[in-house]
C-alpha cells in the first residue's frame, strides 16, 4: 500500500534527522534516564528502518549515491590507516571512531537512503525544520531566563551545535518562501517558523552560523530573482539589501543587547579572543607544516599533540581544510576535494537539467555549512556538512522511482 510506503519513508526520514542532529539535544536533562547514549541507539534505529526498506525494495540505488559513499569510504580509510605513523592515541581512536561509526552513517544513509527519494528528502527537510524550530524555542526559552549577554545552552549544549541546526532551519524555511510556496499551508508555518529561528540565533551567540545564513538568505534571493521564482523579484533585492543596511544600523544602536550582535561589535576594536585564538591556531598550524610530513600528513590526531605538545586529546585548528592538510597531507586533502567536488558537480549538472529547486535548496546547505567548517569544529563536529553532501546525490530520477514504487505496490496490494 502508498500509505504503508510512506510511513516507512517517514520512519526513515526521521530517525535519520534524529541521529545526525543527535548531539543538539542529547544532553537535555530530560533525557538523562536514557542509559544508552542517543547517537548510538539512534544511529541503529536509522540502520533498522533503512534495511526494512531494502527487504521492501524501497531503495533504488543511483550511480551517484554509490559514488558519493564510495569516495567518502576511500577519504576514511586513508584517515584510519594514518594510524600507523600518528603521534597520537587517544585523540587517533576516538576520532576515527566517530569517522567511521557516526560520520560515515550520516553521509552514507544520506547519500543511499535520502537522496534515492524525492519524498524521504522532502521529509528529512521537514524534520530538520521542526527539531531547528524546536531548538529555537529552546533558545528563546534560556534567554528570556538568563537575559542579555549571557552564555546560552540550549539543551544543555554548546551555543556553536545548536546554532549551526537552527541556521539549517532557517533556510530551509527560507528557501521555501523563496522558491516554491505551492502550498499555502507550508508556506504560512515557513513564514512564522523563521521569525523564532532568525531571532534565536541573534541572542545565541553563534557569530559564524549567522553570518553564513544571512549570506545563504542572500544566495537565496538572487536565486530566487534569477529564477523568476520570487514576486517582483527586483524590488525583493531591493528589500534585502535595504534590510540589511537597516539591521546595520541596528546592531549599533537598539540591537546591543543581542548576544551575538554584542560578539560582532568586539571585532570592531580588534579579533577579540575567540577569533584572535582561531586567527593563532592558522598560523600555529602553517608554521608547524613539515615539509617532509606534506604529502602523507603527521597521522589523524596528530594536530594538538605537535602543536601543542604533550596534549593527546581532542583539539583541532578550527579549519577543515588546515586540520585535514596537517593531519592527512595533500593526499588526504586531495581526498576530501574530490568527494565535495563530485558531489557539488554532480548538483549542478542535475540542476541544469531539471531546474528542480530542490538543488538550489541543497547548494545553499552546502555553501552554509562550507562557511561554518572553515572556521569552527574538527571533521566529526562537522558531520552536517557531510550530512548535506550525501543528500546532494539526490537526482531528478528519485521522483519517478517514488512513483513507480506507489505504482508497483498498488498493484500488489
Amino acid at each position: 500500500m502508498d500509505n504503508r510506503s510512506k510511513t516507512l519513508d517517514a520512519a526513515a526520514a526521521i530517525c535519520y534527522v534524529a541521529f545526525v542532529f543527535a548531539g543538539v539535544y542529547k544532553s537535555a536533562p530530560f533525557l538523562e534516564w536514557v542509559p544508552i547514549d542517543l547517537t548510538a541507539l539512534l544511529g541503529s534505529a536509522a540502520l533498522a528502518v533503512s534495511a526494512a526498506l531494502v527487504a521492501r525494495g524501497g531503495i533504488a540505488p543511483t550511480v551517484p549515491s554509490l559514488v558519493v559513499p564510495t569516495l567518502f569510504g576511500l577519504f576514511a580509510g586513508y584517515a584510519v590507516l594514518s594510524g600507523l605513523w600518528t603521534p597520537s592515541t587517544e585523540y587517533y581512536f576516538s576520532k576515527s571512531l566517530r569517522l567511521v561509526a557516526v560520520t560515515g552513517p550520516a553521509l552514507g544513509l544520506g547519500s543511499v537512503v535520502i537522496a534515492t527519494s524525492a519524498r524521504r528528502l522532502r521529509y528529512a527537510g521537514f524534520a530538520t525544520a521542526g527539531l531547528a524550530f524546536a531548538t529555537a524555542l529552546e533558545t528563546l526559552s534560556r534567554y528570556r531566563l538568563a537575559g542579555a549577554g549571557a552564555e546560552l545552552t540550549p539543551f544543555g549544549t554548546n551555543y556553536l551545535i545548536t546554532g549551526r541546526a537552527v541556521g539549517l532551519g532557517l533556510l530551509l524555511a527560507v528557501s521555501y518562501l523563496v522558491l516554491s510556496r505551492e502550498d499555502r499551508t507550508l508556506a504560512a508555518a515557513a513564514a512564522v517558523g523563521a521569525v523564532p529561528m532568525g531571532y534565536a540565533l541573534l541572542v545565541g551567540g553563534a557569530r559564524g552560523p549567522t553570518v553564513a545564513a544571512a549570506g545563504a538568505i542572500g544566495l537565496l534571493v538572487l536565486a530566487g530573482v534569477a529564477l523568476g521564482t520570487l514576486p517582483n523579484g527586483r524590488l525583493a533585492l531591493i528589500g534585502y539589501v535595504a534590510t540589511g543596511f537597516v539591521s546595520l544600523i541596528a546592531l549599533v544602536t537598539v540591537a546591543r543587547q543581542l548576544r551575538v550582535v554584542q560578539r560582532l561589535l568586539t571585532l570592531v576594536d580588534g579579533p577579540g579572543r575567540s577569533l584572535g585564538l582561531r586567527l593563532e591556531y592558522w598560523t600555529d598550524t602553517l608554521a608547524a607544516l613539515r615539509p617532509g610530513a606534506l604529502l602523507l600528513g603527521e597521522g589523524l590526531g596528530a594536530w594538538p599533540v605537535l602543536v601543542t605538545p604533550g596534549a593527546d586529546v581532542r583539539y583541532y585548528p578550527h579549519n577543515v581544510v588546515l586540520e585535514v592538510l596537517f593531519e592527512l597531507g595533500v593526499v588526504g586533502l586531495l581526498a576530501l576535494g574530490v568527494l565535495l567536488g563530485y558531489a557539488a558537480s554532480h548538483l549542478v549538472r542535475e540542476w541544469l537539467a531539471s531546474r528542480d529547486p530542490t538543488h538550489l535548496v541543497l547548494a545553499v546547505l552546502f555553501a552554509y555549512m562550507l562557511a561554518n567548517v572553515l572556521v569552527t569544529g574538527d571533521l566529526n563536529d562537522n558531520r552536517y556538512l557531510f550530512a548535506i553532501v550525501g543528500a546532494m546525490a539526490y537526482d531528478a530520477g528519485s521522483r519517478r522511482s517514488d512513483a513507480v514504487r506507489s505504482a508497483l505496490e498498488g498493484r500488489i496490494a
